[in-house]
C-alpha cells in the first residue's frame, strides 16, 4: 500500500498550516501573493463584482483575471466553465449542452493547472469519449455556486507552484470573514430543456457566521442539482476509402475504381442520446484569530455527480468492417459521387444492420481537506502554511447489448429472420440532416438475433497530498523577500475490466459449440427489449432489463484489461526564492517580482506488460526563473512584461509501462514511456493596460511561448538494458537476449514548435451617455487570436483556435438586472493526420446566453436564465475544406426559472 507524505511524517498533521489567500480587510492594497487580494467582499451587483475582477487585475504584479461571485451562493454563471470563457485567451470545450474543459492561450487543458483553494485538485469523470485519462481538469463535477471567485494567471511567479504552459486557475470557495456577521443565503431554479421536454430542480444555499469579536467564523453551503439533457444529431463513426465486394451500378472497370476509391460514411446512422445527471455539492469553512496576527483556517470540500447516459442505435456496421464479413460482401446497387470524391449516397446490398442499446453510468466523487495558519511573526515576519489532501474517485460501467440482422448467407447467422433482406440506403448530401432506409421491418424482433454483449467496468482514483510553507520579509520599503518549500505526493490509478464477447465466442466458452451459450439463446423474442423511436427511426432494440442475464450466465465474464489499468505515483518536491519590490522610477510606480523555483520530481510508474505487472521508476528536475514587471506609464496606464520558464507534466497515458515483449522470432518491445520528459517553454508577455474610468479598461497583450517538445511515436533499436523493463519479462529467452537489440516502439519527446497570439480587451460602464438608461448599461468583450507551429509537422497545436471573442452587454439598476453574452470559438483540429481526409477538427460555434433578475424587495429576488439560445450545435468533421461529418450534438435552449431569499 501507498505511503503518503502526510503519513511518514506525523509532525506535520499537527501544523496549522495556510497561505495568502485569506480575507482580512475592505481595501484592495499591493498584492502580496500574485495576482490574490487581501480580502474578498461579495456584493449583490454584477457590476460590483466585474470592478473588484479589475482591481485584483490592476494591483497585480503579472497578468491574472478574475470572476467575482455577484452575491452570496451565486456565480455568474451556472457552469465554471461557462464563466471562464468570458476571460481573454479563454475557451471551453462543451459536451451535452455544458462547458466540461478549458483551452488558454490556445493551449488545451492537457498544458493548463487547476487549483481549489490554493491546494492542486483534480476532478475524475467520463463522458461520451469514455473515461476522461488525462490531467485536464473537468469542470463538469462542480457547481458554481460553491465558489466565489476564479483567478487565471497566465503568467509565472516563482511563488506560484509550476505545472502549467498554458494558464493556472485557481478556484476558491466561500470563507466565513467574506461575509457579514451573519449571512443566510437560498436559492431554488426549476431548469427546463426544450429538446428534453424535462423540467428539472436546482438548489443552494449558504449560512455564514461570525462573533462580535470578529475571531470566529463558521460557513456551510450547498448545492444540488438535477440536469437531462437531449442530445440528436447525426453520426458516421468517420469515413472511410474501402474495396466492396462488388459494385452492381458499375458499367466499367473505371466505375469501380472510383467507387472504391471514394470516400464512404463507416456507419451512417443518427444520435439520439439522453444524458441524466445529479450533482450535489457541499462546502464548509472554519476560521479563528486567536491573536493579533495569526489567522486559522480549515476548509473542506465535497462534490458527487451521478450521471447515467442512454444511446440507442441503429446503423450499418458493415460498412466499418474491412474483411470478408464486412463491405468486401457488400455490393454497391445505386451511387452518387461528389466533386469532393465522397461516396455522399448510395444504396448498398449484403449489409448486416445492427440494433444498439448502449448505457453509461458514471459517478465521480470529490473530496478535499485543507488546514491553513497565516502568522505575523514580526512587524516584517509573515509564515504562511498549508496542509491539504483531495481525493477524487470515478466508477464507471459501459454496456451495451447488441442485436443483429446479418446479410443473407452469412456464415455468422444462427437465427432465420422473417425477412431475409439486408439492404441500406443512405444520404449525406445535407450532412446534418442525411435520409437513411433500410430493406426489412426493423421493429420486427424476429428480424433480429443476439450478436454481442459488452460490459466494461473502470474504476479511477486520484489523490494528492500538500504541505506548503511560506515565508514573507519586508526588508526595507520597497523590497518583500519570500522564500518557500512544498512537498506533493499525487497519485493516479485505474483498472479496467471488460467482458465484451460474441455470442458465437460465448457458445464456444461453455465448452458445447451448440448454437446455445450457457442455455443462452440467439433468438430474440418480444420480451427482448422493445420497439424505440430514436433519431426518427423505429426499431427493436434490447435495454437494460436483459444486461445481467448475459453478465450472469457464465459465458460473459470480466477480464482485467491490461491496457487500461495502470497507476502513477509521483512525489515532488519544490523550493522558491523570490523578491517583490514597488517603487518609483522617474516620478511612476514600478513593481514586480523575480525569482526561481527549483522542483524535484521522482516518478513511479506500473502497468501490465506481458501479463506482468511492471514498475519502472524515473526522477527529473526543473530549474524555473521568472520575471513579471508593472510599470505605470500613467496613473492610469500600465505596461507589463514578463518571463518564465515553464513546465507541464506528460500526459498519464504516456507514462504508462504496459505493454508487450516479443522474445521469440524478432525481439520487440511496445510499450509507454515513463522515462518522457515533460513539456517545457520559455514564455514571453508583454502587455498594456488603460484603466481610463471607474470599472473601464482597455488592453492589449502579446504572448509568446517557445515549446522545447512534444511527444511522439517512435520506433527505434535499444539494447534491453535501454528499455527500463525488468528482466523477469525475458522469461526463458534471458541468457540469449539480456544483450540483444529490441525494435522498441514507444513514445518519445519530439521537436518542439511555437504559439504566439494576442488578447485584446474593453470593459465599460456606459456612465458617460447623457442618457439615464443608457447609463445603466455596460458592456465586456475581448477578442484572442492565436497561431502556432509545431516543429516537426508544420502543423498547429489541436485544440488551439486562430479566432475567438465573446460580448457581454448588462444593463442594471437598483431592481433591475439583465445581460446578454455571446461567445464565439473558431473551428480548431481535434486530431492531425498525414491524410487530410482523415484529419478531424469541430466546427466553429457561437453562443448566445441570457439572464435577468428581479431584486422584488431587500432580500427576494426573481431570476430567469436561457443557455444556447440560439440551438447552436456542437459538430465535429474530418478533411479539413471539405467537411464530412463525424458527429453533431443538438441540445437545444435551456431556461432556468428560480428565485432567491437573503437575510
Amino acid at each position: 500500500m501507498k505511503t503518503t507524505f502526510l503519513q511518514r511524517n506525523s509532525l506535520v498533521k499537527n501544523v496549522l498550516i495556510a497561505n495568502s489567500m485569506i480575507a482580512a480587510g475592505m481595501s484592495l492594497p499591493a498584492i502580496a501573493q500574485e495576482g490574490v487580494i487581501e480580502e474578498v467582499v461579495v456584493t449583490a451587483s454584477f457590476r460590483e463584482s466585474l470592478t473588484q475582477a479589475l482591481e485584483a487585475k490592476r494591483n497585480a504584479s503579472g497578468v491574472v483575471d478574475s470572476i467575482m461571485a455577484e452575491d452570496i451562493a451565486d456565480f455568474p454563471d451556472t457552469n465554471l466553465a461557462e464563466s471562464l470563457q468570458r476571460i481573454p485567451g479563454v475557451a471551453i470545450s462543451r459536451e451535452a449542452g455544458e462547458g466540461r474543459e478549458i483551452t488558454v492561450r490556445g493551449l488545451d487543458g492537457t498544458y493548463s493547472r487547476v487549483m481549489i483553494n490554493n491546494a492542486m485538485g483534480q476532478s475524475l469523470a467520463a463522458g461520451s469519449g469514455g473515461v476522461r485519462t488525462s490531467r485536464a481538469f473537468d469542470f463538469n463535477v462542480f457547481a458554481s455556486e460553491l465558489f466565489n471567485r476564479l483567478d487565471v494567471y497566465k503568467t509565472q511567479s516563482a511563488e506560484l507552484e509550476e505545472g502549467s504552459l498554458g494558464a493556472t486557475v485557481n478556484l476558491h470557495t466561500g470563507r466565513p470573514f467574506d461575509y457579514d456577521p451573519l449571512e443566510i443565503a437560498l436559492n431554488v431554479q426549476a431548469g427546463y430543456s426544450e429538446d428534453a421536454s424535462k423540467t428539472s430542480p436546482r438548489t443552494s444555499g449558504l449560512f455564514s457566521f461570525t462573533n462580535d469579536s470578529e475571531t470566529f467564523g463558521a460557513l456551510v453551503s450547498f448545492s444540488t442539482a438535477e440536469r437531462v439533457v437531449s442530445n440528436t444529431g447525426a453520426d458516421t463513426g468517420r469515413w472511410e476509402d474501402d474495396t466492396f465486394g462488388s459494385c452492381s451500378a458499375c458499367t466499367t472497370d473505371e466505375e469501380i475504381a472510383a467507387v472504391n476509391s471514394a470516400w464512404h460514411p463507416r456507419f451512417p446512422r443518427y444520435a439520439d442520446k439522453t444524458h441524466e445527471q445529479d450533482r450535489t455539492g457541499v462546502t464548509g469553512a472554519f476560521q479563528f484569530k486567536p491573536a493579533e496576527g495569526t489567522l486559522i483556517t480549515f476548509d473542506a470540500l465535497y462534490a458527487n455527480v451521478e450521471s447515467e447516459r442512454k444511446e440507442p442505435f441503429m446503423q450499418a456496421i458493415s460498412l466499418a468492417r474491412t474483411g470478408s464479413t464486412g463491405v468486401q460482401q457488400t455490393d454497391v446497387a445505386a451511387y452518387t459521387i461528389d466533386g469532393n470524391n465522397s461516396l455522399i449516397s448510395a444504396t448498398m446490398d449484403g449489409v448486416d444492420v445492427r440494433s444498439e442499446a448502449f448505457e453509461s453510468n458514471w459517478e465521480s466523487e470529490f473530496t478535499q481537506f485543507a488546514l491553513t495558519l497565516d502568522q505575523d511573526i514580526t512587524d516584517e515576519l509573515r509564515v504562511k502554511a498549508m496542509v491539504s489532501q483531495s481525493q477524487s474517485e470515478l466508477d464507471n460501467r459501459e454496456t451495451t447489448l447488441i442485436y443483429e440482422h446479418y446479410s443473407d448467407g452469412d456464415e455468422r447467422q444462427l437465427v432465420n429472420y422473417a425477412e431475409s433482406s439486408s439492404a441500406v440506403s443512405y444520404d449525406f448530401s445535407s450532412m446534418t440532416s442525411p435520409f437513411l432506409d433500410y430493406s426489412f421491418d426493423t421493429a420486427n424482433p424476429a428480424n433480429w438475433e443476439v450478436s454481442e454483449y459488452r460490459d466494461r467496468l473502470y474504476d479511477a482514483s486520484s489523490d494528492s497530498d500538500t504541505i506548503k510553507i511560506d515565508l514573507e520579509y519586508d526588508l526595507n520599503d520597497i523590497f518583500v523577500l519570500k522564500a518557500g518549500f512544498s512537498q506533493r505526493d499525487y497519485t493516479y490509478e485505474i483498472e479496467g475490466l471488460r467482458a465484451d464477447r460474441s455470442f458465437t465466442s460465448a457458445d464456444e466458452l461453455d465448452g458445447t459449440v451448440d448454437g446455445l451459450a450457457c442455455g443462452l439463446s440467439p433468438q430474440v423474442t418480444a420480451d427482448m427489449g422493445s420497439v424505440v423511436n430514436a433519431g426518427g427511426q423505429t426499431f427493436f432494440m434490447g435495454d437494460s432489463s436483459q444486461f445481467n442475464t448475459y453478465l450472469d450466465s457464465g459465458c460473459w465474464p470480466y477480464a482485467v484489461r491490461t491496457g487500461d489499468t495502470r497507476d502513477v505515483e509521483e512525489n515532488v518536491t519544490g523550493f522558491y526564492l523570490q523578491a517583490d519590490f514597488d517603487t518609483d522610477l522617474a516620478g511612476r510606480r514600478f513593481r514586480g517580482n523575480f525569482g526561481v523555483r527549483q522542483v524535484e520530481t521522482e516518478l513511479s510508474a506500473t502497468g501490465i506488460n506481458s501479463d506482468q505487472t511492471v514498475t519502472v521508476d524515473h526522477d527529473y528536475s526543473d530549474t524555473l526563473p521568472s520575471l513579471n514587471l508593472a510599470y505605470n506609464l500613467a496613473e492610469d496606464l500600465i505596461l507589463r512584461a514578463s518571463y518564465a520558464k515553464v513546465m507541464s507534466r506528460p500526459n498519464l497515458t504516456d507514462l504508462n509501462p504496459g505493454g508487450s515483449v516479443a522474445i521469440f522470432g524478432d525481439p520487440a518491445v511496445s510499450y509507454g514511456n515513463p522515462y518522457i520528459e515533460p513539456f517545457r517553454a520559455d514564455n514571453y508577455d508583454i502587455s498594456a493596460e488603460w484603466y481610463f474610468d471607474e470599472g473601464a479598461l482597455v488592453s492589449l497583450a502579446y504572448f509568446y511561448k517557445d515549446i522545447e517538445s512534444f511527444p511522439t511515436s517512435e520506433t527505434t533499436r535499444l539494447t534491453w538494458a535501454q528499455t527500463g523493463l525488468p528482466d523477469s519479462l525475458l522469461g526463458s529467452q534471458i541468457n540469449d537476449l539480456i544483450d540483444a537489440e529490441f525494435d522498441v516502439t514507444r513514445r518519445v519527446n519530439g521537436g518542439g514548435g511555437m504559439l504566439d497570439g494576442w488578447e485584446l480587451q474593453y470593459q465599460q460602464n456606459f456612465t458617460f451617455v447623457p442618457v439615464e438608461f443608457f447609463q445603466k448599461m455596460g458592456v465586456i468583450t475581448n477578442i484572442t487570436l492565436v497561431d502556432s507551429e509545431v516543429d516537426a509537422t508544420g502543423l498547429q497545436l489541436t485544440g488551439q483556435s486562430d479566432v475567438s471573442y465573446n460580448v457581454t452587454v448588462f444593463y442594471e439598476d437598483d431592481k433591475l438586472s439583465t445581460r446578454l453574452a455571446y461567445s464565439y470559438r473558431d473551428e480548431y483540429v481535434t486530431s492531425h493526420n498525414s491524410d487530410f481526409n482523415k484529419a478531424r477538427y469541430r466546427d466553429e460555434t457561437a453562443n448566445l446566453d441570457f439572464s435577468v433578475a428581479y431584486q422584488f424587495n431587500d432580500n427576494l429576488r426573481f431570476t430567469l436564465e436561457g443557455i444556447n439560445l440560439t440551438d447552436e450545435p456542437v459538430a465535429d468533421y474530418m478533411a479539413p475544406g471539405i467537411g464530412r461529418l463525424w458527429a453533431e450534438q443538438n441540445t437545444g435552449t435551456q431556461w432556468l426559472l428560480g428565485m432567491s431569499y437573503k437575510y
